[in-house]
């Protein structure tokens, strides 16, 4: 028995001493195990908040990143279309300069080839990605351009725009950050360098024969060539601007996770250290209560 003499008092106080030290090294040999100060978020502590904070933080911006990359790739669907209506627009010009220069080139000819343009021009600036409408704006489940549309005759007027051709909707699709910086995400059909090359066609198509309209289209088509090297750029510009945004999140994701990782990971080198101080403080312990359960008053009488 330990209740021996006066040890009683001594080895109770011994035993819970030992216990308080035993929960400790149970603690750190824990730590050492997760690599965790806790591996629940009450046992951090104070800590608690700022890393549920930070950790929503990282979910919006990781949310924010993912978003981004989906409009990215359409940004970047889009900018390989519109590479593609720039090699057309030139092609066209072109060819155009070059019909206008030749006396062989009839009006058959003409026609076929300015349909056949304007078919291409249809097809590119109906282009999808995903099943979205790279050019009809919002509306990105329609189709954006349909030539054969009864409202579209740019003919009627050949100097006054005509987008009756164009099936999307008014306002262009954008991307919106956490902190509420608008993004504009491609263009749209309706855009006056697509009209023009689309018209320039058109006139093409009824008057194949009348030199005066051929030369008014050229000139058409050199302007839109122009214009589409500037809807590149802007869709370029787009692209850039999402990847920046992509790059400083993902800095900030970074940041977050050091914070984080201070706040919840364990030293292990700190845990290793307590654990043998912890393990040598409870050996002297059990040597102490030992010492005193073998004290016995008949050594003394």
């Amino acid at each position: 028995m330990i209740s021996r003499i006066a040890t009683f008092n001594h080895s109770n106080t011994m035993l819970t001493a030992s216990l308080k030290v035993q929960a400790k090294l149970a603690d750190q040999q824990a730590q050492t195990a997760s690599g965790l100060k806790s591996t629940t978020y009450g046992g951090l502590g104070k800590d608690t908040g700022s890393l549920l904070r930070l950790s929503s933080q990282s979910a919006a911006l990781t949310a924010e990143n993912s978003a981004a990359s989906t409009a990215a790739a359409y940004v970047n669907a889009s900018y390989s279309a519109l590479g593609d209506i720039a090699d057309l627009a030139t092609t066209i010009k072109t060819q155009l300069a070059s019909m206008m220069s030749s006396t062989t080139t009839d009006a058959d000819t003409m026609t076929q080839y300015a349909t056949s343009w304007l078919n291409d021009l249809q097809a590119l600036l109906n282009s999808n990605s995903a099943g979205v409408y790279l050019f009809s704006g919002t509306a990105g489940a329609a189709a954006a351009v349909d030539y054969s549309d009864t409202d579209y005759d740019p003919t009627a007027d050949t100097s006054v725009a005509d987008t009756n051709y164009y099936q999307g909707s008014g306002a262009g699709r954008t991307f919106t950050t956490t902190d509420g910086q608008t993004i504009n995400l491609s263009v749209t059909a309706d855009s006056s360098a697509f009209e023009e090359l689309a018209r320039a066609l058109k006139m093409v198509i009824a008057s194949p024969s009348d030199t005066t309209v051929i030369s008014s289209a050229y000139d058409m088509v050199s302007d839109a060539v122009t214009g589409v090297g500037s809807l590149q750029e802007q869709v370029s510009l787009q692209a850039s601007t999402l990847s920046d945004l992509t790059s400083r999140n993902e800095a900030k994701i970074d940041s977050i996770d050091t914070l984080s990782s201070n706040l919840k990971d364990a030293d292990l080198a700190e845990t290793a250290v307590l654990a043998t101080q912890y393990e040598t403080q409870l050996e002297a312990m059990y040597s102490m209560i030992s010492t005193l359960s073998s004290l016995s008053l008949s050594k003394y009488l």
